[in-house]
């Protein structure tokens, strides 16, 4: 029976690991930390877990303030989320323990080291346990990055490893990066009462965007009282026992400004974990900045020995590495099975969510596409239910009708996204969607009536 050995156990590792199980092979999951990876324990959920409900208690004082559906004062039982945000963890913990166990995945709690090509030593509390195997599939995730100066100290200068838990309130709190992950954590501490400014180097915030979609982004973060200060450079001045001084420096003109927090979020990207994996020892080739060299398979340079998720060189997301696991678990099964990854959606959670694959507009030569968009505003669902914020903007090619890129910001977009990714993937034009019938009163007319209007036959203008 052929032996696979993988370490880290996250999105990608996990479901490695069951899908090999499933197929009667011989699996040993290995994780220093703990099941379920980054993702599960301190990541995507527990976040996600925040974000939700703190969206609910948005929507609900809103109503009570501009509609008056609601009398009693509402407010937020913080040590109550946090309850409900360790049950959600260790009720999906369970369940995957579970699967381990039905499937005769043997776990270790361990850091695992290469000594060879083959050969794996992890290092547990008790004992060094030496692994051979037939494949392994490096899955061991990524961790913050910082910059010069904002050293971590898990108490004034944080990192999203060190916040999910919603550790203390800071009256004033920086978050330096405005990507996906500084943008959730400032809508996370607004909610709760902090006064949020994201600092951003860049002209916009969250570069990655669209650039109209990054405006309608900052409109909102502005409508909730969060600062934004972009193409700035920060610089800490002084640290306090309870606050910090920062120095903003315009990119633009030099011009220097001072503020002081009593928190800084630093959330400028992540780095993959891939420094004391003992690499050279096994012969794997890495790329700059510690990435794992594969090829179109996501096999490294050394044969039978793969590597998924945030170690290779692809958008560090949740799904790419539970997809890219998926391929390599069908190759080791014999498959010869290719990873594309130029269609990964990407999303920003909470209220409005944000939702983007395919080209920008700013990536586009003129005259090559056509533009559609359509404003929550003008969505029946939209109304009844008062989430009114965003709307839904697509490109397609103006010969062909295919649809170039879709990008989104409001209501359950992050679902809505995926009808987008399924079209592209297929080859699907612009009109083939719009010949599916969606059903009313829901969000998904929002993106058909985006279409109508890309393909210049709208109704509601």
């Amino acid at each position: 029976m052929k032996k696979i050995v993988i370490i880290g156990s996250g999105p990608g590792g996990y479901y490695a690991a069951l899908k090999l199980g499933k197929a009667g092979l011989d699996v040993t999951l290995v994780d220093k930390e703990y099941i379920g990876g980054t993702c599960l324990n301190i990541g995507c959920i527990p976040t996600k877990t925040l974000l939700d409900h703190l969206s609910l208690f948005e929507h609900f004082k809103s109503a009570r303030e501009k509609k008056l559906f609601f009398c009693e004062d509402l407010s937020i039982n913080q040590q109550g989320l946090k309850t409900f945000q360790s049950e959600v963890v260790g009720q999906l913990k369970h369940g995957l323990e579970k699967l381990f166990k039905n499937n005769k995945i043997n776990f270790i709690l361990g850091e695992a080291r290469f000594i060879g090509n083959k050969k794996i030593l992890v290092s547990t509390k008790e004992k060094d346990i030496e692994l051979t195997s037939d494949e392994i599939i490096i899955a061991t995730g990524s961790r913050p990055k910082t910059i010069p100066g904002f050293d971590f100290d898990t108490k004034l200068i944080l990192s999203s490893s060190d916040v999910w838990n919603i550790p203390t309130i800071p009256k004033k709190l920086l978050v330096i990066g405005s990507g996906p992950i500084g943008i959730e954590f400032s809508r996370i501490f607004n909610a709760l009462g902090s006064e949020v400014t994201v600092a951003e180097i860049m002209d916009t915030i969250c570069p990655i965007l669209d650039t109209e979609l990054s405006l309608n982004l900052s409109r909102s973060l502005k409508r909730r009282n969060i600062l934004l200060k972009t193409s700035v450079a920060s610089k800490l001045l002084e640290k306090k026992n309870n606050s910090i001084v920062v120095e903003f420096l315009s990119t633009k003109n030099n011009k220097k400004e001072t503020l002081e927090f009593n928190g800084v979020l630093v959330a400028v990207g992540r780095s993959p974990n891939t420094e004391n994996l003992g690499l050279k020892k096994a012969g794997i080739e890495t790329l700059p900045g510690g990435f794992i060299k594969i090829n179109e398979f996501l096999e490294s340079s050394v044969k039978n020995i793969w590597a998924i998720g945030d170690v290779t060189n692809y958008p560090q997301l949740a799904h790419t590495a539970s997809y890219q696991a998926r391929i390599v678990a069908e190759n080791i099964m014999g498959k010869k099975k290719a990873f594309k990854g130029d269609l990964i959606p990407s999303c920003i959670f909470g209220y409005p969510e944000v939702a983007f694959v395919g080209k920008r507009e700013q990536d586009l030569e003129k005259d090559t596409y056509q533009t559609g968009k359509f404003f929550f505003l003008a969505s029946g669902k939209a109304k009844a239910s008062g989430r009114t914020e965003g709307l839904i903007k697509v490109l397609i090619d103006t010969n062909t009708k295919k649809i170039l890129g879709a990008h989104m910001i409001g209501a359950e977009v992050s679902n809505l996204i995926h009808e987008i990714v399924i079209a592209m993937q297929n080859n699907l034009t612009a009109e083939q969607v719009v010949n599916s019938i969606h059903a009313h009163p829901t969000y998904s007319e929002v993106l058909s009536e985006a279409l109508e209007s890309a393909l210049k036959e709208a109704v509601h203008v």
